[in-house]
């Protein structure tokens, strides 16, 4: 439990002083939001599901999805640095667990599918969630990708659907897809550490 704490404590410190760093402007808040996040989500995760050894693991993951989630909810953008910094996890955990063939095709499948989404809806859903979503099913490799990706647009559909209903915000407003492909990212690896 102790290695637990201190590393999720660490990663919160590392993604809060990092903030000058993530390729949008990051305010005292955003940082105190990604690190509280970093913190909240990786003592929950770290006590419930993880195994020993797990944690020290996955934190920077966790703390990486709080970025992604506050960057891209603040300023509707997911910069390239975060996208190369969670493909280099993602290389990272495919050499830690293997299953490289799975893993990539659900990752070409993921970019190939939101990819037609933005040639769609003509630059709706960003290049940088494209290349996000990529990234994070080459992360979690299969089923676990797939399910993150999967329940990250669900989730942001559903969202904006209550948005709507409740008439709180219009049909051509934009909305940030980060925290529900973070959300996504989260349950996906909750997924891939119960096995």
């Amino acid at each position: 439990m102790a290695l637990t704490a201190a590393a999720v404590l660490a990663c919160a410190l590392l993604v809060y002083a990092s903030g000058p760093w993530w390729g949008a402007p990051a305010t005292r808040a955003d940082r105190l939001w990604a690190a509280g996040l970093t913190v909240i989500v990786g003592l929950g995760t770290g006590w419930v599901f993880m195994r020993p050894g797990d944690i020290e693991w996955f934190a920077p993951f966790v703390g990486l999805l709080a970025v992604v989630a506050v960057v891209d909810r603040t300023h509707q953008i997911i910069p390239n640095r975060l996208v190369a910094l969670m493909g280099v996890w993602a290389i990272a955990a495919r050499f830690h667990y293997g299953h490289w063939l799975s893993a990539a095709l659900v990752a070409v499948a993921v970019f190939l599918f939101y990819l037609a989404v933005n040639l769609i809806s003509h630059g709706g859903l960003g290049m940088g969630d494209v290349k996000f979503s990529a990234v994070l099913a080459l992360a979690l490799g299969y089923p676990a990708g797939l399910v993150s990706v999967v329940l990250g647009i669900w989730t942001a559909g559903l969202y904006a659907l209550a948005l709507l209903l409740l008439s709180r915000r219009r049909r051509n407003q934009l909305m940030a897809l980060g925290p529900f492909l973070a959300l996504g990212g989260l349950v996906g690896l909750v997924d891939m550490l119960r096995k």
